[in-house]
């Protein structure tokens, strides 16, 4: 029964029981399978529903969502459904699958199978187990309870990471998060395997998405530093040391301020010193995010020089003026020191100044502006004070627009 089943939160608990109760209801015979099953053995709290079927699985999607209220996503060509309710995580079905690799690194080819099939097609031990929501027992083809009870990452045969490298990547992210070890001889194929470039059959998008997932870790740098230094990111960009302190300052400012591409840093400080836009083939960043990491991956000790070697706040403010937001992050990030004048320039960005170009008594044009931008910077650095502004910015405006009629 479900009450043999370990404590789940309140969410998964109820999602299962309403699960079974619709499957009993069917006559279909649904088994948890794989990181939901290892989750629950840990006690590790919430986690997805992922349900596999031998077969029937279509219905046991549709009923569920009318019994929900829900409503359900169909992927056939993936053999899969989605249910989507209220106040319920998400419930992913699929029908049982085997697949067959054409060649290392290709994508399998999927067709139906048994529940054994799809246990046995997947990455490692501890995520080829099933919980039968029927009879509420374990199926364990492979030995997985034992290996999460281990605490280690096993491979379910010796060709593993040669018919699909990206469980290289998969490796090490899982091992990270779950504190798990690498058992030995999976650690030594694996190795191996990166040696052997084994990572070059696959296309280099699956293995940014890796990467991108790992990024996406609570503990990124550990995950990204186990990565470069084991050469598995060898394959986007070479020969690397990684540097754990420094992805370790990144994740410290993406957890200051949300709204910062956590991408975009990650990869820059991987790439610290010597980046190239050729690296980021395949990334899928766009033209103006593969330059921002370019910047802070190669210009950053400029900029923390120039910083240096300003003398007045005003040169700091004009200097700043040029960095995106992750730069900003970036200079504060590696040099502690400077989080101060990063969070005045911040400060600027926000400052307004009660003045508009009507005041001033001139004719219209860019002079004014340039002569506006140039007084609320010297009213902010107490160059001047904000009663002096309007006729500051006056003759400002004057001594531009005569310039501009000299030139033409």
């Amino acid at each position: 029964m479900i009450e043999d089943m370990p404590e789940l939160p309140v969410p998964q608990r109820r999602a299962i029981e309403i699960v079974r109760e619709v499957a009993i209801a069917k006559g279909v015979h649904p088994y948890l399978v794989g990181g939901p099953v290892r989750d629950m053995l840990l006690d590790r709290g919430a986690f997805d529903i992922d349900l596999t079927l031998e077969q029937d699985s279509s219905t046991l999607a549709r009923a569920l969502a009318k019994r929900l209220n829900g409503r359900v996503k169909s992927f056939p060509q993936f053999l899969t459904y989605k249910v989507i309710a209220a106040d319920l995580p998400e419930i992913d079905i699929a029908t049982a699958r085997k697949e067959r690799y054409r060649k290392p690194g290709a994508l399998p080819t999927v067709s139906e199978g048994k529940l054994r099939d799809d246990l046995l097609r997947r990455d490692f031990t501890v995520n080829a187990i099933a919980f039968d929501l029927i009879e509420a027992r374990l199926v364990d083809p492979s030995g997985g309870e034992r290996d999460v009870r281990a605490r280690v990452i096993r491979i379910l045969h010796d060709e593993s990471f040669i018919d699909d490298p990206t469980r290289i990547l998969r490796a090490i992210r899982l091992s990270v998060r779950l504190g798990f070890t690498i058992e030995s001889e999976t650690a030594r194929r694996m190795h191996a395997a990166i040696e052997s470039g084994a990572l070059g059959t696959v296309a280099r998008e699956r293995i940014w998405r890796e990467l991108f997932l790992a990024m996406d870790e609570s503990d990124a740098p550990a995950v990204l530093f186990e990565m470069t230094c084991s050469g598995a990111l060898g394959i986007l960009f070479g020969s690397r040391k990684g540097d754990l302190a420094a992805l370790q300052r990144v994740q410290k400012e993406v957890e200051k301020n949300r709204e910062l591409d956590s991408y975009v840093l990650y990869t820059s400080a991987l790439l610290r010193g010597d980046a190239s836009p050729v690296e980021l083939e395949g990334s899928g960043f766009s033209q103006k995010r593969a330059r921002n990491v370019v910047q802070i991956a190669n210009e950053l000790p400029r900029f923390l020089d120039a910083l240096s070697d300003a003398k007045s706040e005003r040169q700091r403010l004009r200097l700043l003026r040029h960095a995106s937001p992750e730069l900003l992050s970036a200079i504060a990030a590696w040099q502690p020191g400077r989080s101060e004048a990063v969070a005045r320039f911040q400060e600027f960005q926000n400052f307004k100044l009660p003045l508009r170009g009507n005041d001033l008594e001139v004719p219209v044009g860019p002079h004014v502006a340039k002569a506006l931008e140039r007084t609320r910077e010297a009213v902010f650095t107490g160059e001047i004070g904000a009663g002096e502004a309007q006729r500051y910015a006056r003759e400002l405006a004057k001594k531009y627009l005569d310039e501009l009629k000299i030139e033409n």
